[in-house]
């Protein structure tokens, strides 16, 4: 039996681009199908499976395609799962090209972006990282290097999970950090959380109550800005008033991007009580580590010899 060979992302993605080049939106799947019957992909090559044998291997490669086309802005989602080219994706497919890196997505300001993010979410690497990272993996125990891409790969969805987030309405935002603080367990046993954010809420986006009597509260602030827009002194403020007008001694503030010095500073001098700050790579970090609005794709088990099972009895 011969060998399949199914062409590569890097060669998949102007192909995507040319099955997209007539500016309808078309979901996930159509593209896939779209793209195979362009590189006419025989009935052998569409079943042939990731090692995993769960998908095939030319719908996973479209959809890696179409991601990093996401990030770049060469492809908008104009609803979720459905995609459509854009100017930019036009210019690139007009070249003409037969492959299309990840090196000349760079040509992007969004793409540029998006991988600086992820070098900053990656800051400060395990000896493993850096060994695989320097084209040296001879030296790096494959457990090792099994971790390391475990959190390559995490990294990149903690990074696309915070885009949607930005992406989302504040009401969604809101009640998404509400999840996510109940999930690591805010509320205990007969709690409950409530959605606030509305006009006469003070100020307040949500409420934990940590017992039934709702004798300890923890106070919350979510705000959903855009990369740029920094949470700064006076919002801090804001808050500090709100949660004196609660009387409250707990507050927890989120945002999707970052907090300003003046913020930091208030936020550790206010006196009445604690305020912890959430940013917006430790939020996505958070929802990773208590899956929130994110599921498990798959997971690898290692075995290694059991010693016990060889040694005689009683030695």
């Amino acid at each position: 039996m011969s060998e399949i060979t199914i062409i590569s992302i890097d060669e998949f993605r102007p192909v995507v681009l040319a099955v997209l080049a007539d500016g309808q939106v078309y979901s996930r799947s159509q593209v896939a199908e779209r793209a195979a019957d362009f590189i006419s992909l025989g009935p052998e090559e569409r079943a042939h499976l990731l090692p995993s044998g769960d998908t095939p291997t030319y719908v996973h490669r479209v959809g890696w395609a179409l991601s990093s086309f996401k990030m770049a802005g060469l492809v908008r989602q104009p609803k979720r799962g459905w995609y459509q080219i854009t100017e930019d994706g036009l210019t690139v497919h007009a070249r003409g090209l037969t492959r299309y890196t990840e090196k000349e997505l760079a040509e992007w300001p969004a793409w540029r972006a998006y991988q600086a993010e992820v070098a900053e979410r990656k800051a400060g690497p395990k000896e493993s990282t850096r060994l695989i990272e320097s084209g040296d993996s001879k030296e790096a125990d494959p457990i090792e290097s099994m971790d390391s891409l475990h959190r390559e790969l995490n990294t990149q969805v903690e990074t696309d999970l915070r885009r949607r987030l930005q992406d989302a309405s504040p009401e969604f935002f809101e009640k998404a950090v509400l999840e996510l603080l109940w999930a690591m367990g805010y509320g205990g046993r007969g709690g409950a959380k409530e959605h606030l954010g509305k006009s006469g809420d003070g100020g307040l986006d949500g409420v934990i109550r940590q017992d039934p009597l709702g004798l300890s509260k923890v106070f919350v602030q979510a705000k959903r800005y855009a990369d740029g827009n920094t949470v700064g002194a006076g919002e801090m403020r804001n808050f500090i008033g709100a949660l004196d007008s609660h009387g409250a001694s707990q507050g927890v503030f989120i945002t999707t991007s970052r907090f300003a010095q003046g913020a930091v500073t208030a936020a550790t001098n206010y006196r009445h009580g604690t305020i912890v700050m959430i940013d917006g790579l430790e939020l996505t970090r958070l929802m990773l580590s208590y899956q929130v609005a994110v599921q498990s794709r798959r997971s690898f088990v290692v075995y290694e010899i059991d010693e016990d099972f060889f040694e005689p009895d009683g030695q």
